[in-house]
C-alpha cells in the first residue's frame, strides 16, 4: 500500500513537470484571434423637418385623380402672382432694418439657450418647444408652432394655462393631463428667467415692428388672399386625404424609417460583439435644435425620431453648426465620427451655400468627421444638390439623391458602414421560389471582419452564404453570427477564410411578390502591430544567434523541477521512516 503511495507521488510530480514543460515548450494551437475593430463609432443624424417634408414622393403609377390634384396644386404654387409676392418677401428679409432686428432677437434667444442649458432645462428654446410639442401631441392637443412657442416663453402660470387651453380646446383634457403640460415649463417664475424672457419679448416685438414697417404683413395678407382665390386649401385637403387613404408614405415617414433602420443596424452590430454606436440627433427647419446629445441609449434616440413632425423652412447651416458643436463637446475624436444630413429642399434661412461650403467642411475636416448628404424629392432640381454634393465631396463623404424609401434606407446603412470598413453595395429583386445569386465576394488574406447588412422596406429576404471551401454558413459555423430586426439583418463573420464566398438571396417568408433588397458588404482588415524601430549597434559583421537549445528552453522551469524533486524526496524519506 505504501509503495502505491510512493508511486502515486512520483506520478503526481511527473504530471506537474509535464504540464509546466508543455506551457513553455509547446507551440500555441489554433488561429490567433483577429485584432478588434474600432469599438465605438459616433454618428449625428441631421434631419430636415421643414414643412415640405410632409409631402409624399409621387410616381407615375399612382391614380390619375391624385396626380391631377398634384398638378393643380403645383400650378397654384408656381403661379406668377405668388412668385412676385415671394420675391418681395425674400427682398424684405434682406433689408438692413430686418437683419438688425433679427440679430438682436437671436442674441436674446442665445442668452435664453445658454441659461436653459446651464440649468439643465433643455439644450435650447427650440428643443424645449420640441418637447412641448411632443407632450401636446400625446394628449391629443394641437402642436402648432404658435402654441409651442408661446408656452415655452410663458411668464406666469395664468399665461401658460391660457395657451394650453388654446392648444387643447378640442381635446377635452383632464386636470392631470393639464398638469403634465405645465410640467414641460419647469422654469416658470424662476427669478433668473424673468429678465431673460422680458428681453426676448422686447427684441421679438422690435422685429415685429420692423416687419410691419417694411410691409411684411401686407405681403402675407396678399399671399393668403391669393391662396383663397385659387381654392388652394380645399385642394390641399382633398390631396392629403387621398394620400392617407392610399397609404402613401410622406418624406418625413421615409426619413424616420431610414434613421430607425440605422439604429437597428447599430443594435445588431453591438449584439454581434463588434462595436458600440453613440448617436445624436439634430432637427432643423427655420431654426435648428439638438434634441438628443450623443448617447449609447438608442431607444431614447428612436423615441424622439418617432415623434418628429414637419415644421417650417430650411436652415441647413444652423443644423450642421449644431451637429459639429455637439461633436466638439462630447465626441471621442480618437474614434470615427460621422454626420448624416438629410434635406428635401433649398436652404432658404440663414447663411447660404457659399458660406456653408466655405466654413462647414473645414471644421469637419479638423475633427476628421465625414459628412454624408442625401436629398429626397421627386426630382434632383427640388433639392440643393450643389450644396449637398459639395459638403460630401469636401469631407470624403457620399452624396445621394433618393426618390424611394429603399434608396434612402440603404444610403443611411451604407454611410454608417463606410466608417467601419471598406464597403461594397449590391441591390436587386428576389422573387418567390427564384433565389437571386449575388456575384462572389472576394475576401483577402488579412480580413478580420466581414459583415453583410441586408436591408429591405417590405418582405423578409434572407441570405444563404457558402465559404470558399463549399461549406454552408449557418448556426454553429465558426465565428459567425446573424441578428435580425424589422427592416435589416446583419450577418457577421470574424476572421473569414481567404477566397471567394458565394451569396444567394431568398425571398424568405415574403408573400407572392417581388421583393427589393440592398446588401451593404463591409470588410475590415486586421490592424498590424507596429514593429518597434531599433537602431542596430554598428559592427563589422553580424554573428548569427543560434536557436535556443533544450537547456536554454528549459531554463524557466528548472526551479519548478527542483522544487518537485525536493518535495518528492521528503515524501519518500518520511514514508520509509514510518515503514
Amino acid at each position: 500500500m505504501k509503495l502505491r503511495k510512493i508511486s502515486l507521488s512520483i506520478l503526481v510530480g511527473l504530471f506537474v513537470m509535464l504540464v509546466t514543460a508543455n506551457a513553455v515548450f509547446a507551440d500555441p494551437l489554433g488561429q490567433d484571434n483577429p485584432n478588434d475593430p474600432d469599438d465605438t463609432i459616433q454618428v449625428v443624424l441631421v434631419l430636415d423637418v421643414s414643412d415640405s417634408m410632409k409631402h409624399p414622393i409621387l410616381s407615375d403609377d399612382l391614380p390619375q385623380e391624385l396626380l391631377a390634384l398634384n398638378d393643380e396644386i403645383a400650378a397654384i404654387e408656381g403661379g406668377t402672382e405668388l412668385q412676385e409676392i415671394n420675391d418681395q418677401l425674400a427682398a424684405l428679409v434682406e433689408a438692413p432694418e430686418f437683419l438688425a432686428a433679427t440679430d438682436a432677437l437671436q442674441t436674446a434667444v442665445d442668452d435664453l439657450d445658454a441659461w436653459f442649458l446651464e440649468n439643465e432645462f433643455g439644450d435650447s428654446l427650440e428643443s424645449i418647444r420640441v418637447g412641448i410639442g411632443r407632450t401636446l401631441a400625446e394628449n391629443s392637443c394641437s402642436a402648432a408652432a404658435q402654441f409651442t412657442l408661446q408656452m415655452a416663453v410663458s411668464l406666469t402660470l395664468a399665461e401658460l394655462d391660457h395657451w394650453i387651453d388654446q392648444a387643447c380646446a378640442d381635446a377635452g383634457i383632464s386636470l392631470e393631463q393639464k398638469q403634465t403640460l405645465r410640467d414641460t415649463v419647469p422654469y416658470l417664475g424662476d427669478p433668473e428667467y424673468i429678465p431673460l424672457r422680458e428681453t426676448y419679448v422686447e427684441k421679438q416685438n422690435g422685429r415685429t415692428e420692423a416687419m410691419e414697417t417694411l410691409g411684411y404683413f401686407d405681403l402675407m395678407t396678399q399671399r393668403d388672399q391669393y391662396f383663397v382665390d385659387a381654392n388652394y386649401e380645399l385642394l390641399k385637403g382633398d390631396y392629403e386625404n387621398m394620400i392617407d387613404d392610399l397609404g402613401i408614405p410622406r418624406k418625413i415617414d421615409l426619413a424616420k424609417l431610414a434613421a430607425r433602420t440605422l439604429l437597428d443596424l447599430s443594435r445588431l452590430d453591438e449584439t454581434a460583439g463588434c462595436r458600440v454606436s453613440i448617436v445624436g440627433l439634430v432637427i432643423f427647419s427655420t431654426e435648428s435644435a439638438l434634441i438628443q446629445e450623443l448617447t449609447p441609449d438608442l431607444d431614447s434616440v428612436e423615441g424622439k425620431i418617432i415623434q418628429l413632425e414637419p415644421q417650417f423652412q430650411t436652415n441647413i447651416y444652423a443644423a450642421l453648426d449644431d451637429a459639429l458643436e455637439e461633436l466638439v463637446r462630447n465626441a471621442d475624436h480618437t474614434k470615427p465620427t460621422l454626420v448624416i444630413l438629410l434635406s428635401d429642399g433649398q436652404t432658404n434661412v440663414g447663411p447660404g451655400e457659399d458660406q456653408i461650403l466655405a466654413e462647414i467642411p473645414v471644421r469637419a475636416n479638423e475633427m476628421d468627421t465625414t459628412i454624408c448628404t442625401v436629398g429626397i424629392g421627386p426630382t434632383e432640381a427640388h433639392v440643393d444638390w450643389d450644396l449637398l454634393r459639395g459638403l460630401a465631396d469636401k469631407t470624403d463623404g457620399e452624396y445621394l439623391f433618393a426618390r424611394k424609401g429603399e434608396e434612402l434606407v440603404n444610403f443611411f446603412v451604407a454611410c454608417r458602414q463606410g466608417i467601419v470598413g471598406e464597403v461594397k453595395q449590391v441591390a436587386g429583386y428576389v422573387s418567390p421560389n427564384q433565389p437571386s445569386q449575388v456575384d462572389p465576394i472576394t475576401v483577402g488574406a488579412n480580413v478580420c471582419e466581414m459583415s453583410l447588412a441586408l436591408n429591405f422596406v417590405s418582405g423578409g429576404p434572407v441570405l444563404e452564404i457558402v465559404d470558399p471551401d463549399g461549406t454552408g454558413v449557418e448556426s454553429g459555423y465558426p465565428k459567425f453570427s446573424v441578428q435580425r430586426s424589422d427592416n435589416i439583418s446583419l450577418y457577421t463573420l470574424l476572421a473569414p477564410i481567404e477566397g471567394e464566398w458565394d451569396v444567394t438571396v431568398n425571398s424568405g417568408d415574403a408573400p407572392d411578390e417581388d421583393v427589393f433588397y440592398n446588401i451593404v458588404i463591409t470588410s475590415n482588415d486586421c490592424v498590424a502591430e507596429p514593429t518597434p524601430d531599433v537602431t542596430p549597434t554598428p559592427s563589422p559583421t553580424r554573428t548569427p544567434i543560434p536557436e535556443a537549445g533544450i537547456v536554454e528552453k528549459a531554463t524557466p522551469i528548472i526551479p519548478l523541477v527542483i522544487l518537485v524533486i525536493v518535495v518528492m524526496g521528503v515524501f519518500i524519506v518520511i514514508t520509509f521512516r514510518r515503514k
